[in-house]
């Protein structure tokens, strides 16, 4: 049975040669988002759009409002960045900001019209990709990879603590 080390980094552990680093789970998640990415990119760029701009427009859209604290931490942004997106997406109309009530440092923010549509002409241009996924994958193997991968990302995050 191999241990995790070699689970993880390939059969030489750590010390491996660089050609077997390919096997490391994190160099593969990472390459597998690259994957999605380049996918994506052309699409987002005929709108003018960045993938972090996409993201936080997708979260924006399956929320009624969010504040800027929570956004950040939904869209694994980091604040200097996600003020500059925020800023971006608002000076095109794509989103709203509202000052809270109760705090003047806190910021609330929403999709608008103009930002629900460009969700709305972008997202169908990606069911190519998804259905073909379902197709190779099915939904079982998918279901399982989506719960793997939740389980990781929790066992990553609770290492850090």
């Amino acid at each position: 049975m191999r241990n995790s080390a070699e689970l993880l980094y390939g059969q030489d552990g750590p010390d491996q040669r660089a050609s077997d680093v390919y096997r490391a789970l994190p160099v593969k998640l990472h390459q597998t988002r690259e994957a999605f990415a380049n996918a994506f990119r052309p699409i987002f760029l005929q709108y003018d759009l960045t993938d972090p701009q996409w993201r936080v427009l997708r979260i924006l859209g399956a929320v009624e409002e969010i504040d800027t604290a929570a956004l950040a931490k939904r869209s694994l942004l980091l604040g200097p960045s996600l003020s500059r997106i925020l800023r971006d997406l608002h000076e095109r109309s794509l989103i709203s900001r509202r000052t809270s009530e109760d705090d003047a440092r806190r910021f609330f923010h929403a999709i608008t019209a103009e930002g629900r549509s460009l969700i709305d002409k972008i997202t169908p241009r990606f069911t190519p990709l998804y259905e073909r996924i379902a197709e190779q994958m099915g939904e079982d193997e998918i279901a399982t990879l989506n719960g793997l991968l939740d389980k990781v990302a929790a066992i990553v995050s609770a290492a850090g603590d």
